[in-house]
């Protein structure tokens, strides 16, 4: 059953009507935009609203699950050895952060003690690995772990 709702709507479906209110309503005199829609009414909602909310859920469902097969395939291909080396990096960055380096930006993280360990965990790394991981792979860490000790020496 269709029914004509009126009221105070600024649903862009609607067409607004423009009346003065006066006598006994509140805000006598002004005028204020009234809207009227013609829609068929449900006590589920609006059955056009949960159309497109279904095939939007079933886009993103779709979208879900695209993400998921790309995220298992690049999981399937994601090695140890991937994982250490990014590790490996991220130490290496808070090994600079924690002396603070450079100083207009990380003096305030400065804690020698923690750069230190960082610095240790590299190097005990770094060994492990010298016979597991290509020399092409390892030798920026190996650089970066002889510039990090440097730093380090200095910053005492």
């Amino acid at each position: 059953m269709f029914e004509e709702k009126r009221g105070y709507d600024e649903n862009e479906n609607s067409t607004s009507v423009n009346s003065a209110q006066g006598g006994g309503e509140s805000g006598g005199g002004k005028n204020k935009r009234r809207t009227t829609s013609s829609r068929l009414w449900t006590p589920y909602g609006d059955p056009a609203r949960e159309q497109r909310s279904s095939s939007e859920n079933e886009r993103r469902a779709e979208t879900e699950e695209e993400l998921k097969k790309r995220i298992e395939e690049a999981l399937e291909k994601l090695t140890v050895e991937d994982i250490v080396l990014d590790m490996l990096v991220s130490l290496a960055s808070i090994a600079y952060q924690k002396m603070g380096i450079p100083k207009d930006v990380n003096a305030k993280y400065k804690d020698m003690d923690q750069a230190r360990l960082a610095i240790d965990c590299i190097d005990a790394i770094v060994k492990t690995l010298s016979d597991r991981i290509s020399r092409e792979k390892l030798q920026p860490l190996v650089g970066t772990l002889d510039n990090l000790k440097l730093n380090y020496a200095k910053e005492l």
